[in-house]
């Protein structure tokens, strides 16, 4: 009886040093960290294997050091010219001092999330509305600053970015820029006409005015040919030639048309001092 009562009494013991052996580690998971309590004193079990005495040690709290997001609430501002928005924001943070996010502040999270609608209130009650709209990507960058400062020494959360979600203005404001943007719009199509237009003359004016040197060359040569031909021959003859040529050619035109019957020549054509010049030969060529 008593081999058996120190046989289990030796075994007790054993299986007593087994668990206080095996029970006094634990592995911590990776992107981690456990604040433990050891008789009121605090301390941080970081990834890995960690010794933990379960008798002793009070695990309080399991801490993810990974990026995430938080979601502030939406909020009503009012900009530095009187108008109502309301600003809707998203954040990502991440825990840089585990100890000081669980024991400085009962939520971390949410005490971010205050900061950053007082900062948001803050930064664009002080600017106009243009100022806000043009410069987006700088106010936010402004508000992750301005709420880094105090989360990081207060907290031990570092804000890693900041972006507007959504900027709702009054419907007034709205159809106010609507009706700009639609005479902007106009404008600019005004004036691309008009530039279009100005430009259509510019064309027709260069174009008139080479078809005007392109006629006074051959004017000029047919007069200097006239004069080859016929030394003796005078000015004025020479216009009443040109003037009768004219003349025929634009019938010739005019019996090209569609609508034309017949074309009507003033009897006093042939009867001129250029009978000679305006034989029936030249005018059958001048005809074709």
């Amino acid at each position: 009886m008593d081999f058996l009562y120190s046989v289990l009494m030796v075994f007790l013991i054993i299986v007593i040093i087994a668990y206080f052996v095996y029970t006094q580690y634990v592995v911590v998971e990776s992107e981690t960290e456990w604040i433990v309590d050891r008789l009121g004193k605090d301390r941080v079990l970081k990834e890995g294997v960690n010794r933990f005495i379960p008798i002793l040690d009070k695990r309080e709290a399991i801490v993810d050091m990974r990026e995430e997001e938080i979601d502030p609430p939406e909020q009503e501002i009012i900009t530095a010219d009187n108008i109502k928005l309301n600003i809707d924001v998203i954040a990502s943070i991440r825990v840089i001092d585990s100890m000081k996010a669980i024991k400085s502040v009962k939520d971390y999270k949410k005490a971010v999330e205050n900061a950053i609608s007082a900062s948001v209130f803050s930064i664009l009650g002080n600017k106009n509305l243009e100022e806000i709209q043009k410069n987006v990507d700088a106010i936010t960058k402004e508000i992750k600053a301005h709420t880094e400062k105090e989360s990081m020494s207060r907290w031990g959360v570092k804000v890693e970015n900041v972006r507007i979600e959504n900027m709702k203005q009054p419907k007034a404001i709205i159809d106010s820029m609507e009706k700009e943007i639609a005479a902007e719009r106009e404008q600019r199509a005004a004036i691309l006409k008009a530039e279009g237009e100005h430009r259509v003359a510019e064309l027709h004016a260069d174009s008139e005015r080479l078809l005007i040197e392109k006629r006074a060359e051959a004017t000029h040569k047919v007069i200097k040919d006239l004069k080859s031909l016929m030394p003796d021959i005078s000015d004025e003859k020479i216009m009443e030639f040109l003037t009768k040529t004219s003349y025929i050619d634009s019938m010739r035109e005019l019996s090209t048309s569609e609508n034309s019957k017949f074309v009507v020549y003033p009897t006093d054509i042939q009867n001129s001092g250029m009978e000679k010049v305006m034989s029936a030969e030249y005018m059958s060529k001048a005809m074709k």
